[in-house]
């Protein structure tokens, strides 16, 4: 989103923001849309059983709240918080609007960044939706190398942010413990390798664990 910061400068205003603190609270208004320039947002909801539930993941050049600066809602429908030190950029609804609508080349970065979130989610569902807790964490990791990857060696990719894992487990609806588990499994498959806060992960050992040669053909990019 750098051709947009460029477009939107003279009208927005940097935040830093400290690890741990809301930038958005679920059903709040916003006074303003946010790009991430540095840092990670965790994206979630709260269950009736008091439980945090997380939706998804922005990193650097994300846009959001997309429904509410496309105008398909009034209020933020989850919670975001800085899951790092962050830096955010700012800027109203009506100056991203207008940037958008009047360069193509912005109008199609925007196209591009929603068609790569919506199918990033679609890989979400598929890995809530396995019995299996192994399937779900592998799976979850294809939306992670996906969305927050950089491809180092040629079929190696490396998730470009901090992973803890009660963060992996939030995601896939597992407890803790048997998040460790499964993850366990999966290394010693081959499938990824992990060092503190650091993943990598092995697509093609991944696609065969999960059995989808459909995956074969997304740009990882």
């Amino acid at each position: 989103m750098d051709n947009l910061l460029h477009s939107l400068q003279p009208h927005t205003l940097t935040r830093f923001v400290k690890k741990g603190s809301i930038l958005l609270y679920q059903g709040e208004i916003p006074r303003s849309a946010f790009i991430v320039r540095r840092g990670l947002v965790r994206v979630y909801t709260i269950t009736t059983a008091g439980e945090e539930r997380t939706i998804a993941l922005h990193g650097k050049g994300d846009i959001f709240p997309l429904p509410w600066i496309f105008g398909e809602v009034t209020n933020t429908l989850f919670y975001y918080e800085a899951m790092a030190d962050t830096e955010v950029v700012t800027a109203s609804k009506k100056d991203v609007l207008t940037a958008v609508s009047s360069n193509l080349e912005l109008t199609a970065s925007i196209l591009k960044f929603s068609i790569n979130e919506y199918t990033a989610l679609l890989l979400r569902i598929t890995a809530l939706e396995q019995s299996r807790a192994a399937e779900k964490i592998g799976l979850t990791l294809y939306y992670l190398i996906f969305r927050h990857s950089i491809e180092k060696t040629p079929g190696l990719f490396t998730i470009d942010i901090k992973m803890t894992q009660s963060m992996i487990a939030s995601l896939v609806g597992l407890t803790r413990e048997s998040t460790a588990v499964n993850l366990k499994l999966l290394k010693k498959k081959g499938v990824i390798q992990y060092s503190k806060f650091t993943y990598v992960v092995n697509k093609g050992k991944l696609e065969r664990f999960v059995g989808e040669d459909t995956f074969k053909d997304l740009s990882l990019k």
